[in-house]
């Protein structure tokens, strides 16, 4: 039996754009305080961590550039692009900590028991390689697991990265029955029945806690045809409010200002759900501005659930319009009407919400879509007093909308997953054209700038 030392691993990503967006690894988090849980020692190697004193140091500043509310940019190092990706004009790139400084970091850590290496969008896996690599390099022969998004959508492409074993789906239980079987430990696996067995996830593990991500249910009860939710969450599960509360009571507690939901259905059953959360953090008192990078449904959006959100102190919302054309709404299950969004909008208002806190996100290069329907859709919004985030559709194995890509020819049936990546994609010229794809960029630039001008 060894002494129980667990290093986690959030790699770099590679791309050619990344934003930091209250990012944060929160399953691996969750996996961390589960192995701490069951007397593991663990250590956080992250890759993405603008708040490391190192990167600080080295770039002559006491906090990260980027918002008062906790995102911004990651540093960039070039990298040569990708043969796959050759045809595309921009700049590929690491985004995250300098190598140097990752390799300096690791060469004071002993050798850990065993490596647990996260990861997120599928074609993000060339910096999961690198992170793999660069531990590899650091303690050869060390027992090392693969798990996260990537390695549950694609987990035979994950299995040629070099870790010992893929542990695709959720990941805390996985994890521990492999991080035993390294260790030759027996930890007590049947106390974790339910979403709230689990402990909140270990945000300590970060050399800052100002902004933390927030998930107060896994699953999504929709079932839209170019989401994989359900393969990466099966079902529908919420957790009980109060035990939000008490996580959010106890990091607002230690520092923490800023908060995101990080949920894909936050307003769902908001009667015994988001609303109970909300009564408690306005009876409490909390200070904490929330934010929901993932889109809300606004069809369960009605001006006394604005008003709560309002009062407990939410600063960013984000609705998830996709699409304005009410034949698709239909045909994507729904969860989305003209009706319901503008009632939405006309509660945010309402609620006094202002034009720089409210965005909806506008859907562009889905399989079938014509550049019509895009132009329309950030019309809509705008002429709403909406403004758009447009959010680039990248194919996901697994989903109806990545199978209709593949029958119409737009994909090959297993391509590298270098393909996905919603920079890439649009550039097919399948359905839309670049100059179309451009267009609409600058539709929603000028309409946003026109909007933001007339609320400042």
């Amino acid at each position: 039996m060894t002494d129980g030392y667990i290093l986690l691993v959030n790699p770099w990503i590679h791309d050619f754009a990344a934003h930091d967006l209250w990012a944060e690894p929160l399953g691996l988090l969750s996996i961390g305080a589960v192995l701490r849980e069951n007397g593991y020692r663990v250590q956080l190697l992250d890759c993405l961590d603008r708040w490391h004193p190192a990167l600080l140091a080295r770039q002559r500043r006491t906090a990260p550039p980027g918002s008062p509310y906790g995102t911004g940019k990651w540093p960039k190092t070039i990298l040569p692009t990708p043969h796959v990706l050759a045809h595309v004009r921009r700049y590929y790139g690491r985004y995250g900590r300098p190598l140097d400084l990752v390799q300096a970091e690791l060469a004071h850590w002993p050798r850990p028991d065993a490596v647990l290496v996260t990861s997120g969008m599928t074609y993000w896996y060339p910096g999961v390689a690198e992170a793999i690599q660069v531990v590899r390099a650091r303690w050869p022969g060390v027992s090392l697991a693969l798990g996260g998004v990537y390695a549950t959508l694609c987990p035979d492409h994950a299995a040629t990265l070099g870790a010992d074993v893929v542990l695709p789906g959720e990941g805390e239980l996985n994890a521990l029955h492999w991080v035993d079987a390294v260790t030759g430990r027996t930890s007590d696996w049947a106390r974790y029945r339910a979403l709230d067995d689990y402990p909140g996830p270990a945000h300590d593990l970060r050399a800052s806690t100002r902004s933390i991500g927030v998930l107060t249910a896994r699953g999504c009860p929709y079932g839209c045809p170019y989401c994989a939710t359900h393969r990466l969450n099966p079902g529908f599960r919420q957790r009980d409010p109060r035990r939000v509360v008490a996580e959010i009571a106890y990091w607002a507690g230690r520092g923490t200002t800023d908060m995101a939901f990080f949920d894909d259905a936050l307003l769902v059953n908001a009667d015994r759900h988001l609303r109970v959360i909300l009564d408690e953090v306005v009876g409490r008192g909390l200070r904490v501005r929330f934010h929901t990078p993932n889109g809300l449904h606004a069809n369960l959006l009605d001006e006394a659930l604005a008003r709560q959100m309002r009062q407990a102190g939410f600063e960013t919302i984000r609705l998830s319009l996709e699409t304005a054309d009410e034949a698709q709404q239909q045909a994507t299950g729904g969860k989305v009407s003209r009706a319901g969004f503008e009632r939405a909008v006309a509660a945010l208002w309402a609620a006094g919400f202002t034009v720089g806190q409210v965005g909806a996100y506008v859907l562009v290069g889905r399989p079938g879509q014509l550049a019509a329907e895009a132009q329309e859709s950030v019309a809509y919004a705008h002429a709403l007093g909406v403004p758009v985030r447009l959010a680039f559709y990248s194919p996901i194995p697994g989903t109806p909308d990545y199978a209709q890509a593949v029958a119409a020819g737009a994909l090959p049936p297993d391509p590298d997953p270098l393909w996905h990546n919603h920079t890439v994609w649009p550039l097919a010229g399948r359905w839309m054209t670049a100059a179309e794809i451009q267009a609409i960029k600058d539709q929603a630039l000028a309409g946003n700038q026109r909007l933001q001008g007339a609320g400042a």
